[in-house]
């Protein structure tokens, strides 16, 4: 398993392990949830910035109707 390190402020470090104790969880398991969390939703955000710009290039939609019997369903 990897090891890293960050460094915070005592306050910081304090808010942290405050927090931690009150969700149940280790410190570590905090950290590593908000980063992944953080990581998928700028993901999630680009994702949905390209899907628009490709959208304002052919601005044509269908309905939910047309696509369900597109795909037979």
């Amino acid at each position: 398993m990897a090891f890293c390190s960050i460094r915070m402020t005592d306050r910081d470090k304090a808010i942290l392990e405050e927090y931690a104790r009150a969700v149940n969880k280790s410190i570590s398991e905090v950290l590593r949830e908000s980063f992944f969390e953080k990581l998928e939703d700028e993901f999630d955000i680009k994702t949905a910035d390209e899907a628009y710009s490709i959208f304002l290039g052919n601005p044509k939609t269908r309905t939910l109707d047309e696509v369900m019997n597109d795909y037979g369903l």
